[in-house]
């Protein structure tokens, strides 16, 4: 498993914890009724503080996936 999905995972089992390593690739607002916007805005913290990377308030919206968070991070890393 490579760094971003690692440290992805600590990100969301940081915010939800009930959520388990294994679950949270997987993970979307859909599947977590725990994921409401107060938890979304503490995830955007949570992962802007682990890769040090600021994302935009217009993603708030957009982003509401484990996977749109890794592809986000993949594509500004560049």
């Amino acid at each position: 498993m490579d760094s971003v999905n690692e440290r992805l995972i600590d990100c969301f089992t940081a915010v939800f914890p009930g959520l388990t390593p294994a679950e949270a690739p997987t993970a979307t607002m859909d599947t977590l009724p725990s994921w409401d916007s107060s938890r979304h805005f503490l995830l955007m913290q949570t992962v802007e503080e682990a890769f040090g990377t600021p994302l935009p308030e217009e993603l708030m919206g957009e982003i509401d996936s484990f996977a749109g968070f890794r592809d986000y991070l993949l594509k500004s890393k560049g």
